[in-house]
């Protein structure tokens, strides 16, 4: 939360301001000596997306980079072993350069609990279990403009010319990543 605060250079006092809550709050918060509210949380989440909107970042500017995918000829088992090794959720299935669909480690999880042989399920090739596409946005896109997509959207993908250049989930923006 501080980094972000920083980041779109709000003081305690200003953030406390736009959140509605006392400056002491916001310090505490982020010395972890207290667990906010849930209706807290939001308040201050809505002050920092509010203060990130007027930032004016682009997709470029919070996406996350190397995009990691699948081939839809891997193996389920592929799949898992990619998230567990970059620590991520979800990702874009290719065919060859060209995405057409997603994964997402909740999938995978549904497949292997409802199977009753969750080894063999595993060795199924991803195509046979592909989800729809990410939504892709060009590099340029304004962040303010992709905040409502993540009420249905897990990710986004940024595409330069053509090509998926990146990758924004609700973490990146939420972070301001580089």
């Amino acid at each position: 939360m501080k980094r972000i605060r920083l980041q779109i250079g709000y003081t305690q006092a200003k953030l406390a301001e736009e959140a509605g809550v006392s400056q002491s709050v916001i310090a505490k918060m982020e010395a972890g000596s207290i667990d906010p509210t849930y209706s807290t949380l939001s308040a201050i989440s809505r002050a920092l997306n509010s203060g990130m909107t007027r930032t004016g970042k682009k997709a470029s500017e919070v996406m996350s980079k190397p995009v990691i995918g699948v081939q839809g000829t891997a193996p389920l088992s592929e799949c898992v072993e990619i998230m567990k090794a970059n620590s991520i959720s979800q990702m874009p299935v290719f065919s060859g350069k060209k995405m057409v669909g997603t994964v997402t480690e909740g999938q995978i999880m549904d497949l292997v609990t409802q199977s009753k042989d969750p080894t063999s399920l595993l060795q199924h090739s991803v195509h046979e279990h592909v989800l729809p596409s990410f939504a892709v946005v060009g590099e340029d896109t304004p962040v303010d403009a992709l905040l409502s997509m993540f009420r249905y959207l897990p990710a986004i993908l940024v595409t330069s010319h053509g090509e998926v250049v990146g990758i924004i989930t609700k973490i990146d923006v939420l972070s301001g990543a580089p």
